[in-house]
């Protein structure tokens, strides 16, 4: 006997999965929640690549050049950084924090400030020596944050107000744990 099986799924597009086929006798099911199977919150966030988190149309919204990409993930960096075009300033940053507290990071010299983005808590960080530049740090887990930075821009003022733009983009892209 042939048996055929269709089905439609409302699984996200781009990402394959399997139909459900239950074996007579079998209680085990394909396509389980996350705590039945899906990938943890540690394994979806260390797939995440910087230079993935926004689109094309995204990046240009923002101002920056999307073929600027420029991707570094050496020693604890696994950053992507753009520019508003080839050899130009400012320098726009999406850097994912995997292992890294957002109340662990290095604020030594650095100017902190409590900050939300969307429902995310967060530090907006300025630099009193480098004043053309400012970064939010997002918290995503109890041992994982996202940071957006912009510098080299005229002013802290123009820097903040990019960054704000930026951290608003890229925060409904990132993966989050839930509590």
């Amino acid at each position: 006997m042939l048996l055929v099986v269709a089905g439609c799924t409302s699984e996200t597009p781009g990402q394959a999965s399997s139909a459900t086929v239950e074996e007579p006798g079998s209680s085990a099911v394909a396509g389980t929640s996350a705590a039945e199977g899906e990938p943890s919150f540690e394994d979806e966030l260390a797939s995440v690549l910087p230079c993935e988190v926004l689109d094309d149309d995204q990046v240009a919204n923002l101002g920056f050049d999307p073929f600027t990409a420029d991707f570094d993930d050496a020693g604890i960096l696994n950053v992507c950084q753009y520019t508003v075009g080839p050899v130009e300033t400012p320098l726009m940053s999406i850097n994912i924090g995997v292992d890294q507290p957002l109340d662990e990071l290095n604020l030594t010299n650095f100017n902190a400030i409590d900050h939300q983005v969307g429902p995310l808590r967060a530090l907006l960080i300025t630099d009193d020596r480098d004043p053309n530049k400012c970064q939010i740090s997002m918290e995503l887990g109890e041992n994982a944050h996202a940071t957006v930075r912009v510098m080299f821009t005229d002013s802290r003022e123009a820097a903040c107000e990019a960054v704000e733009r930026l951290a608003a983009a890229v925060e409904p892209e990132l993966p989050r744990e839930t509590p």
